[in-house]
């Protein structure tokens, strides 16, 4: 473990059943008992029974308590150990945050969510005089100005009202288990994360940035037999009764591998589930638990959707679009997606920063490249099928803008949905790529499809589009055999004119929680 010779570790016995309690940061200021779950306050050498705490739940990750590793801070390597841990649960789903002592005796903080790992440390914002959450002066998308000359551009991307739910080991602060708080998140440009958290009687803020947990070279992590077996969680289907195995315990939406139904987990197995049946069946062109190898990672495909598009401002329910999401899983690198849509394959992720969008909107400077505003719709959940992380259920709508950069090689596309925007970040490849990677056949690219083939258009679109087809070459033929036909004198001579307008164009995909 590693520690500084500086600091003294402080031992004292529970005040509930007497084991040892440890502190071995003179910032924490909590600890929860290994063996009762007692919470204990520490005020100097004197140790307060103050409550008690739940056990924490299991969700398999590669993480544990005594962990330690390399984290960069002011361009510097510091070593941490992990010593504490508590987990968090909002509408939005579920995530820990992990209290890394720094050799230096200071504290800093690892949040993990679903394979997402960012590393923050406490922080006073210049120039904020914040007391107490106030809606509107948190509003999402809202930008905010920190430091002396305002150098330090945050977007609001996320509020969400949360709970503490459980915890373990040694903490700074201890919001009260089950007692509802708010927690703002703001990210910025250059991929900083600053948290606002409401949960004690003045805010505290911590400022950070997204981390890969190769990058931190850490040592004691969970062994992969340690974790959890596939078959170990199941439930029975609310609709037909079969068995429904869940691979990951923080999944919030699975489908019956039976009858196809689309549950919902969000509150958990002790409830009742809530479902919505799926009579349309989808084939995925790749198939669940397909795994391929992208980037030098092994893959595996988890989830699937298929989604709709209606451009903001349509009201003709013709002029929808469809993409298709796959949902891929890796143990370390966490969870990424491939979207096919009728400008072809891609591979998408989340991004750990907010791009710098110009005043208009009309575009979008990521990694100092920059994008050009090509569509703004409504996103809507078709059908759904696999495992998924966050809350899927069919008709679930978002707010989606799409970004180009030159080329159309790379897109930029935000999402917003309950309380919440995030950004991904996606990568043209090729069908064939992505056929050899995951062992299927053939894939098909729609980018290479003819006119009136692509996922943009329905049915009753193509139909009237071969109908004024039809009529303007009439009227052409009219023309060419009455060479003097004029149709302002002779009214059975007339002519057609077809409307102008965009066939495709839309990049379709690649918006994701």
């Amino acid at each position: 473990m590693t520690s500084s010779p500086s600091q003294r570790e402080y031992v004292a016995p529970c005040p509930g059943c007497g084991a040892p309690v440890r502190f071995t940061s003179a910032q924490a200021g909590f600890a929860v008992c290994d063996f009762c779950r007692s919470t204990v306050a520490r005020s100097g050498d004197v140790l307060q029974r103050v409550g008690s705490m739940a056990e924490v739940f299991e969700d398999y990750s590669p993480l544990a308590l005594g962990a330690s590793g390399m984290v960069q801070r002011n361009g510097k390597p510091e070593p941490f150990t992990l010593v504490g841990r508590a987990q968090y649960r909002s509408k939005a789903g579920s995530w820990s945050e992990w209290t890394a002592e720094l050799g230096t005796g200071e504290l800093g903080y690892l949040s993990e969510d679903n394979g997402h790992f960012v590393f923050t440390f406490d922080w006073t914002p210049p120039g904020w005089n914040v007391t107490a959450f106030v809606p509107r002066e948190w509003r999402m998308g809202r930008e905010l100005r920190a430091g002396q000359a305002g150098e330090l551009r945050f977007t609001v991307t996320s509020v969400q009202n949360v709970q503490l739910v459980a915890a373990q080991g040694q903490l700074a602060q201890l919001p009260q288990p089950g007692r509802d708080f708010w927690l703002v998140e703001l990210r910025s440009d250059q991929g900083q994360v600053l948290s606002a958290d409401f949960s004690g009687k003045a805010p505290a803020f911590t400022l950070g940035a997204a981390v890969q947990l190769e990058a931190l070279k850490m040592q004691g992590l969970r062994d992969t037999a340690a974790l959890k077996k596939e078959e170990g969680r199941h439930f029975n289907c609310p609709h037909c009764a079969a068995v429904v195995p869940v691979r990951f315990d923080g999944t919030k939406a699975i489908s019956c591998p039976s009858c196809g139904s689309l549950i919902d987990m969000s509150r958990g197995l002790g409830g009742e589930l809530g479902f919505s049946e799926q009579r349309r069946r989808i084939k995925p062109a790749i198939a669940l638990g397909k795994t391929g190898r992208l980037e030098g990672l092994e893959w595996q495909v988890v989830g699937f959707q298929r989604r709709s598009g209606r451009e903001l401002g349509e009201e003709d329910d013709d002029e929808t679009f469809e993409w298709d999401e796959y949902l891929l899983y890796n143990r370390k690198a966490g969870f990424t997606f491939i979207v096919d849509s009728e400008d072809g394959w891609s591979t998408a992720r989340v991004i750990g920063g907010v791009p710098k969008v110009a005043k208009s909107g009309a575009t979008a400077t990521y990694m100092q490249r920059k994008y050009r505003r090509e569509s703004a719709y409504m996103a809507e959940t078709v059908y759904a099928e696999g495992e998924f992380y966050w809350p899927v259920f069919k008709g679930q709508k978002s707010s989606n803008v799409d970004y180009v950069n030159e080329g159309k090689q790379a897109t930029l596309a935000q999402e917003t949905a309950q309380r919440e925007t995030t950004w991904t970040h996606g990568q043209r490849i090729s069908a064939q790529t992505l056929a050899a990677a995951f062992g299927v056949d053939r894939l098909r690219d729609r980018s290479d499809a003819g006119l009136l083939s692509g996922s943009r258009f329905s049915i009753g679109g193509i139909v009237l589009c071969l109908v004024i087809l039809l009529l303007v070459l009439f009227a052409i033929r009219g023309c060419i055999v009455r060479a003097s036909c004029d149709p302002r004198i002779d009214p059975n001579c007339s002519y057609s004119r077809s409307s102008s307008g965009s066939y495709g164009g839309y990049t379709s995909g690649g918006s994701h929680k």
